[in-house]
């Protein structure tokens, strides 16, 4: 997935309009006091079909579709936490290598990415760069905000039961964000999907007829069969493909996992 492609897509998750854009934008720029922070919609169809934008750009994108901007610069190849490695490199064009990626630790984590994270409903990480620094380096090396996204299961929802349990952390491709319908042996071969929906977020099973969407839950779950309309009411975000499961309940809300 390209950049253009990445933020188009979150842009529609959102509900954000082009005009939405332009509204929020052009407020950006009459505070600033700079034109270069305004993006008409001719620019933002010339962003989400590859260009890539100003500084100035990017800063207004990232408020309008409330996200921090060094998330936004991800998807543009740049890492910030990169900058003090470059900076420290023994030759010209040769990265220094940190003594602490040759040996990984053992792979336990505090999960404490954002602090206004609801612990009981299901959310959706923003990942800031300066928190993935607490990530186990082999968790750290494939991030690729272009193509996963992570989300923590609330402490309240149990949807999918044992398989996925209240607290733990999934990994999302966002390229595989339609319904797969195929023969599976067993629960555990059913594809899980994370969906947005009017009351939140959801790692469920999935169902599509038409323009109604169905989330089923895990058996066992507390959890109600659901329905709504896309996209209007909900939208596949995309498919679980790795899940972290909670070993350890820390007093502020967070895990380790």
């Amino acid at each position: 997935m390209d950049s253009g492609k990445w933020i188009r897509e979150l842009r529609e998750e959102r509900f954000v309009k082009s005009s939405d854009i332009e509204r929020i934008s052009r407020s950006i720029a009459d505070i600033k006091g700079n034109a270069d922070f305004y993006v008409s919609h001719s620019t933002l169809a010339d962003i989400e079909t590859g260009s890539v934008p100003s500084i100035h750009k990017l800063f207004s994108l990232a408020a309008c579709l409330k996200v921090s901007l060094e998330e936004l610069l991800l998807v543009f190849g740049i890492d910030l936490n990169e900058v003090r490695q470059y900076a420290g490199q023994v030759e010209p064009g040769l990265p220094r290598l940190e003594t602490a990626e040759v040996r990984e630790p053992g792979f336990r984590f505090q999960l404490n990415f954002d602090t206004a994270l609801n612990s009981h409903e299901t959310s959706l990480l923003k990942l800031n760069p300066q928190e993935l620094a607490t990530l186990p380096p082999a968790l750290r090396k494939r991030l690729d905000p272009r193509r996963y996204r992570y989300a923590v299961v609330g402490l309240k929802d149990d949807t999918m039961g044992e398989l996925i349990p209240p607290g733990s952390l999934v990994e999302v491709d966002v390229m595989q964000n339609a319904i797969q319908v195929f023969e599976w042996k067993t629960i555990r071969e059913r594809p899980v999907y994370l969906v947005w929906h009017t009351d939140g977020h959801s790692c469920c099973w999935c169902q599509l007829e038409g323009k109604e969407l169905t989330l089923l839950p895990y058996p066992l779950s507390r959890q109600p069969v659901r329905r709504f309309k896309v996209p209007r009411e909900a939208s596949v975000i995309g498919r679980v493909i790795n899940a972290w499961l909670p070993f350890e309940q820390l007093p502020n809300g967070g895990a380790t996992h």
